[in-house]
């Protein structure tokens, strides 16, 4: 039996949320080969195509070791493909091929559906209302990040 989470912070309530919500995710895309951090990087592709590893990296703020493995898995699955840049033959373009444009329909469908499915039993008035208020303390969130101090070895000098 699990231990009730409806009492204490709602931080703890959002955080087993957001596990539940990436379990269910990579359970249901698991068979179509797209794993965890995938998706972001199929929407990425899917607005602009023909980034190059270093713009990708910046715009879903991973590293650019992370970006690599991502996009060699995704490659040998057949859901994206490398061209080298004409201009400067040091960099790769990626696109998202054919079989990573269908996929990326499962992959809309399916997320769709996980959020229709979490707002079972909420009116159109609560979705709204929750919206603006999960907007609003992510602008706080947002806002706090940006003032927090930098950790310790970001500040050597050494």
């Amino acid at each position: 039996m699990r231990p009730p989470i409806n009492n204490g912070h709602i931080t703890r309530l959002m955080s087993h949320l957001v596990r539940r919500h990436h379990h269910n995710i990579h359970t249901l895309l698991n068979e179509h080969h797209v794993y965890p951090g995938q998706p972001p990087l199929m929407f990425a592709l899917a607005r602009e195509g023909g980034q190059s590893q270093n713009e990708l990296a910046r715009q879903l703020d991973i590293k650019a070791a992370t970006l690599t493995v991502m996009l060699n898995r995704m490659e040998k699955n057949g859901l994206v493909r490398r061209e080298t840049d004409a201009r400067d033959l040091r960099v790769s373009r990626i696109y998202l091929s054919d079989k990573g444009h269908s996929t990326l329909k499962i992959v809309r469908e399916t997320l769709d559906m996980l959020e229709q499915r979490a707002l079972d039993n909420f009116s159109e008035e609560e979705t709204e209302l929750l919206r603006g208020l999960l907007a609003r303390m992510n602008d706080n969130v947002t806002t706090m990040s940006e003032t927090l101090p930098l950790p310790n070895s970001a500040n050597d000098t050494n």
